[in-house]
């Protein structure tokens, strides 16, 4: 059987942007990536729940979730966004910058609610922001190619096999 291959990169891409209440797979067999929101995958396995007034575009989608389903044993879930944990990136990240203020000023940003925003803000206003975006694209990379090992996907890396 021919098993395709995940690109790590897109793989990596989707995971970054991971949002609630959708779901997120790769099938095993092909290395397709799918994204699903949850209500369109609940009607999909409940379709007399589906309301008689509904959007074309929305039974387009619900049609698409049904086809998942056909293939569900083909289908690996993505870790959840918590499992990512970009907060621990930030963490991690804060301890790579030499410059002691800077760190501190991170450091403070990171506490307590809107901490995503502070940091983003206040590395900004550092100048470290593009080494931020850098060590997170490498951080969720790593983490997608060790989920990838993880649960047995063929991958490919920067488009080489």
């Amino acid at each position: 059987m021919h098993v395709g291959k995940v690109s790590l990169k897109e793989l990596a891409g989707q995971m970054d942007f991971m949002m609630d209440e959708w779901s997120y797979f790769v099938n095993g067999k092909t290395g397709e990536i799918f994204s699903v929101e949850d209500r369109h995958l609940g009607f999909a396995e409940e379709p007399d729940e589906v309301p008689e007034r509904i959007a074309e575009w929305e039974r387009d989608a619900i049609e698409q979730a049904a086809s998942l389903l056909e293939n569900w044993g083909d289908l690996i879930h993505f870790p959840s966004k918590y499992e990512l944990n970009e907060y621990g990136m930030m963490e991690i990240f804060i301890g790579t910058v030499k410059d002691s203020h800077i760190r501190d000023c991170l450091g403070i940003a990171i506490e307590g609610r809107g901490a995503f925003r502070r940091f983003k803000d206040t590395a900004d206003r550092f100048d470290v922001i593009d080494s931020w975006y850098e060590f997170k694209e490498q951080a969720i990379l790593e983490f997608a190619r060790e989920w990838c090992e993880s649960n047995g996907l063929q991958y490919i890396a920067d488009g080489v096999e």
